[in-house]
């Protein structure tokens, strides 16, 4: 049992901690390099949200995955427990072992649904695909018109938040103050 567990918890801090983006990062090392440049700005901005937003993913994936599998797991024990005569012998603690795993799994999976962790990891890991991509575009496009890709990078991000914040409808972005004549 107690290699089970600790199997368990080397399985998750390994891929939790497991490193993303290395190619991404690899691409656009070049263009970081030539500091105080906009191609430098824009492709620290760009890979700094990335990792951001892949950390954020595997967090809310593990959470949801995590909740899921466990409720999934205790559930099943509970009928275990239940029904097998050997586990335990004392009916009450049977029951009452079998009661709390029960209702374990059910408000796993209450927090999971209510929490929409799905939804968090989903909205995480498009905003990641969506700025890996804006990377390569602008190594393809070998950093000209750097500027124009802040534009691009406050969509994402934007696009995430709202999505995270539960609305998956577009919300206007705030206007820019009028500029004088």
């Amino acid at each position: 049992m107690v290699f089970l567990v600790v199997g368990a918890l080397v399985a998750v801090a390994s891929w939790f901690f497991w490193p993303r983006g290395e190619a991404l990062t690899e691409a656009l090392k070049p263009l970081i390099d030539q500091s105080n440049t906009e191609p430098s700005r824009v492709a620290t901005a760009i890979l700094s949200n990335y990792h951001e937003t892949r950390t954020n993913a595997s967090a809310w994936s593990g959470l949801y995955w995590g909740f899921t599998f466990l409720a999934a797991a205790l559930g099943a024990l509970a009928g275990l427990i239940l029904k097998f005569e050997f586990i335990l012998k004392n009916e009450a603690v049977k029951k009452d072992v079998a009661a709390i795993f029960s209702v374990t799994a059910a408000l796993l999976i209450v927090i999971s649904t209510s929490g929409d962790f799905q939804r968090k990891w989903q909205a995480n890991r498009i905003a990641a695909a969506e700025l890996e991509r804006t990377g390569y575009e602008l190594l393809e496009k070998n950093g000209a018109d750097a500027r124009s890709y802040f534009a691009v990078i406050a969509r994402i991000l934007h696009n995430r938040h709202v999505t995270v914040l539960g609305s998956t409808e577009q919300k206007p972005v705030a206007a820019e103050p009028d500029k004088p004549k």
